[in-house]
């Protein structure tokens, strides 16, 4: 497996369209609301990262993804929870986190933690909690953070409500995060 920052106008434009298959597809399917523009900001300026299988009949297939952004390049998605006791730039915000082959997503959750953790005091996120719960995925090191949000950016593809769960690993709990991912050995490829 290899993990890869995406910069060129083609990766990126791929990322999106594999991140709104996805989204369509998987589960219920939802999809951002016409007023919507977060995903369109994390896209344009977060950091996408694509995870591929090198060793495939199809290497250039991405598999899942994820987007990371500092606190000081971008505000959070929504304004809770209230993160301004620590620096802008030691926050990270994971998000549009999306996987279509098995297995997967558990992988690129743990190559996310380990590159956000970089230099970081902590990480934020906001998984789906209903109409079905993704935050199960992160109750090992992330503590959740006040109430379910209605995430006013995302609709069911039959126009429900959607609620997100706040959820910021720091301290302790992100120093076991990533030594826990760090395990599978992980390691940069020089390019």
């Amino acid at each position: 497996m290899e993990l890869r920052l995406l910069s060129s106008p083609e990766e990126r434009r791929a990322f999106a369209h594999n991140l709104v298959e996805t989204r369509l597809t998987k589960g219920a399917g939802f999809a951002e609301t016409a007023r919507s523009s977060i995903g369109e900001a994390h896209l344009a300026f977060g950091r996408l990262y694509g995870l591929y299988d090198d060793e495939s009949d199809n290497p250039e297939d991405m598999l899942s993804g994820f987007v990371l952004h500092d606190l000081a390049s971008f505000p959070q998605s929504y304004p809770k929870p209230d993160l301004t006791y620590l620096p802008p730039e030691s926050v990270i915000e994971c998000g549009e986190l999306w996987a279509k082959a098995p297995g997967s997503a558990r992988l690129i959750r743990q190559a996310a933690w380990i590159l956000a953790s970089q230099k970081v005091q902590a990480i934020l996120l906001y998984p789906l909690l209903k109409p079905w719960n993704l935050s199960t995925f992160y109750n090992n090191g992330f503590e959740r953070v006040g109430e379910p949000i209605e995430w006013p950016y995302i609709r069911t593809l039959e126009g429900q409500k959607m609620f997100v769960q706040a959820m910021v690993s720091e301290g302790q709990n992100l120093n076991q995060l990533v030594a826990e991912a760090s395990q599978w050995g992980f390691e940069p490829v020089p390019t």
